[in-house]
């Protein structure tokens, strides 16, 4: 074929790809030296639990951007031959619309605002019909997920749980266990995920394993490199998170690994083992690799193993309307993993866990109709996910009254906007209790201190600028699922008479 012919085909392609990825952003630009991509807004992490929604760049894009800097330009447009051959993945000289492009992360937009998922060639659905898996939705009425369809593509084997018989890291490579339910900094809503903090890596030492606890396949890989749109802390991105199913309804979530195992990764088609090299920034991969209970799937080291259990068989009560957690929606389906271990495995995992009361692992799911306790979303500002407007973050219109996720007597309250940060705090007096908060009870009034206890539960004693009252919440539950609210930083209960100007209405 003429070196013309293929430059053509390819910026046909290119043109494609830039009209796909205005779809979820701004449109992109064209500058004298090349074509541009869009730049990525703030949202969340694709796919999985937990925190800056980053542009979808399919895999046409990553492979011709050579040096990922957003622009393809005139060296990398001459290259353009060699580049697109990393995407044949069957090594039989064409490229398909498989090969070129992959599903946006969260779902494609379709009729009606239903989620649809890319999937591959036609073959059966769960339900036992045929058909192109493409263009299956994944958004149910209820606002609820369906999983087997957005994280497998509907190639899922099975249903129901399974037994762990490993567990996530070896026994003694943990130091502790850290539950769902932790809220801190930008995490405002009881995190959807725990945590399993390896035991600290002397000098040289090799980061720790991570097995499947189960048979499984994993079906999608992400790889962060970046966290824009945020105000979190800046450091050096260079995560792997893992969706391994167990069946169809059945699947564990992984996230922070420091690598994928050789094994894994010599499974990836050359364009993503080369994206992933480069450190380029790009959509979640959908994968089909078998993995065997116990099988090392990656590293960990110098920070902790995220995990999440999810059954889309059990829905959690406390989650009012699921809509509002968009692409997040797989969070009602959140278990306690020690549900799944067995002895002798599960007693040793408990000694290591700071939590020792009833769920072991956490609860993340507080809403109760018509009273205070749980999440709830500043109205209009996009439920969970946000509508990425604000630039400091998605979470700055969530709040939460919830306990804290290792010593549940202490009351919690997590406001995404304090002054224009995130913060968490206990209660001065620990009460009124929001559970018990309806709106019978009108305006109520908490003062905010700093929690007496940390991340582990254990009591603290505070330096003198963090003791007394940091300031002061107002809250009214409304009919309809609705709240007034308004935060005063600084401020002490006899400061404070009633609302002003600047409350602002919440809803869930």
């Amino acid at each position: 074929m003429k070196p013309t012919v293929i430059l053509a085909m390819t910026m046909g392609l290119a043109v494609s790809a830039r009209t796909v990825v205005a779809q979820d952003t701004e449109r992109p630009e064209r500058g004298r030296e090349g074509v541009t991509a869009p730049s990525g807004g703030a949202g969340s992490r694709w796919g999985g639990p937990g925190g800056g929604q980053q542009p979808w760049l399919p895999p046409l894009w990553t492979a011709l951007d050579a040096n990922g800097d957003g622009v393809i330009d005139a060296d990398e447009i001459a290259r353009a031959p060699e580049s697109l051959k990393k995407l044949d993945r069957n090594r039989d000289g064409r490229l398909t619309m498989d090969e070129a492009m992959s599903p946006r992360p969260g779902g494609m937009r379709g009729p009606g605002g239903q989620g649809f998922e890319a999937g591959g060639p036609q073959g059966q659905r769960p339900d036992g019909s045929r058909g192109n898996e493409r263009f299956a939705p994944t958004t149910r009425a209820d606002g609820t997920l369906d999983l087997a369809m957005l994280w497998s593509q509907g190639r899922a084997v099975g249903t129901g749980p399974v037994r762990f018989s490993h567990p996530p890291m070896r026994l003694e490579d943990i130091e502790r266990i850290t539950p769902y339910g932790l809220m801190v900094g930008g995490h405002v809503c009881p995190i959807d995920h725990g945590y399993f903090y390896p035991r600290p890596l002397t000098p040289g030492q090799p980061h720790f394993d991570v097995m499947s606890p189960a048979d499984g396949h994993i079906v999608m890989i992400s790889h962060r490199t970046q966290l824009t749109g945020s105000t979190e802390q800046q450091r050096d991105y260079d995560d792997y998170a893992l969706h391994i199913e167990h069946s169809a309804t059945f699947y564990t979530f992984y996230d922070l690994l420091t690598q994928l195992d050789p094994a894994i990764a010599q499974q990836l088609d050359d364009a993503t083992r080369d994206r992933f090299a480069r450190r380029q920034m790009g959509p979640p991969i959908h994968v089909r690799i078998p993995v065997k209970a116990g099988q090392v799937v990656g590293k960990v080291g110098g920070r902790s193993l995220d995990i999440a259990v999810i059954n889309t068989e059990v829905k959690l009560p406390g989650f009012l309307t699921p809509r509002l957690y968009g692409h997040y929606a797989w969070r009602v389906h959140v278990v306690d993993p020690f549900d799944y271990f067995d002895e002798p495995l599960r007693s040793p995992l408990l000694k290591l866990n700071t939590r020792k009361v009833d769920p072991p692992f956490g609860k993340i799911d507080y809403d109760i109709d018509g009273r205070l306790v749980g999440n709830w979303f500043r109205e209009g500002s996009g439920g969970y996910p946000g509508d990425g407007r604000d630039p400091r973050g998605y979470w700055m219109g969530h709040l939460a009254f919830a306990y804290h996720h290792v010593e549940p007597s202490v009351v919690i309250v997590s406001v995404g906007d304090f002054g224009g940060q995130p913060r968490q705090f206990a209660v001065k007096g620990n009460g009124p209790d929001p559970a018990k908060v309806s709106a019978k009870d009108g305006i109520v009034k908490y003062e905010l201190v700093y929690a007496p206890v940390n991340s582990s539960g254990e009591p603290i004693e505070l330096p003198p600028h963090m003791r007394g009252v940091q300031g002061v919440l107002l809250a009214q539950v409304l009919e309809n699922r609705k709240l007034t609210m308004e935060v005063f930083p600084g401020k002490t209960a006899a400061a404070v008479t009633g609302f002003t100007t600047g409350a602002e209405t919440y809803e869930r």
